[in-house]
């Protein structure tokens, strides 16, 4: 076995924990029935840049504006 085949096998435990973990918000902002479809996709757009902070704001400010669907 070669030296990256043993690095990518011993990091990727945390690696996959680490997307989970990354994953969380995405899925709870996603499966919400509290906005609409254009503002759900701007709090996932920001969640990918700012995971947790931002399902926190989601759950405290959502929604920003009534229901588009």
């Amino acid at each position: 076995m070669d030296i990256a085949t043993s690095i990518f096998i011993s990091w990727f435990p945390l690696l996959l924990l680490i997307f989970i973990f990354w994953g969380i918000p995405i899925l709870v902002i996603s499966s919400s029935k509290k906005v609409g479809r254009s503002e759900k996709l701007a709090w996932i757009i920001a969640t990918l840049f700012i995971s947790w902070a931002c399902l926190l704001l989601y759950l405290l400010l959502a929604p920003l504006k009534p229901n588009d669907d």
